[in-house]
């Protein structure tokens, strides 16, 4: 049998954890809230002056959005959403495209050198001649991506969907393709000196 001290312990000892939880809960829906709010923040920034880099813009809702020439280098758009969006020339070297949204978006001459798009959806991109050495594209989803003359030299493909995408006359060399799913892929006049193949033996 507990004393009414013991008890009023045991209630005391109940309320604080209970206070404590309910404090966490609210830091976290405080520093969500504030993170997303300064992602907002940035995006009016960077349709603004055209310019983010370094920024955060991550999981942004950035869906057919006019960005031609944008600056967004090493800025980090993880889970954004930029499907159909417009990034013609764009900068976008040394960022952070992880899981990004590029279905149907418009590439074409964009630098995404250095970039790392691991498990980015780039179904049906537009990338005709654009600079994606030494990038990240691994599991990336890319069937019917057009790549025509793009620059993946040194690029990690390895597991990636390139089933039906167009690499006429790309630059693969020493690039990394290994477990990539290649059907129906187009690699006339592609350069692939040094790549490793699907199989995982390297081009001669």
């Amino acid at each position: 049998m507990f004393r009414g001290g013991g008890q009023r312990q045991i209630v005391s000892a109940i309320g604080m954890a209970t206070f404590r939880i309910i404090a966490l809960a609210t830091t976290g829906l405080i520093i969500f809230a504030a993170n997303r709010s300064s992602v907002k923040h940035q995006v009016r920034q960077l349709l603004t002056a055209r310019k983010c880099q370094d920024c955060n813009l991550s999981g942004a809702n950035l869906s057919a959005v006019f960005l031609e020439e944008v600056n967004l280098e090493n800025a980090n758009l993880k889970n954004a959403n930029l499907w159909s969006a417009n990034l013609l020339n764009a900068n976008l070297k040394q960022a952070n495209l992880a899981g990004v949204y590029l279905i149907s978006s418009n590439l074409a001459g964009a630098n995404l050198e250095g970039s790392n798009l691991d498990k980015a959806f780039l179904e049906d991109a537009y990338l005709a001649g654009t600079n994606l050495k030494k990038a990240n594209l691994t599991g990336a989803f890319m069937k019917g991506i057009f790549l025509v003359n793009a620059d993946l030299e040194g690029a990690n493909l390895e597991g990636a969907n390139l089933w039906m995408a167009n690499l006429e006359g790309a630059n693969l060399k020493n690039a990394n393709l290994r477990n990539a799913l290649l059907l129906e892929t187009n690699l006339t006049g592609a350069n692939l000196k040094g790549a490793v193949m699907p199989d995982g033996t390297r081009h001669e």
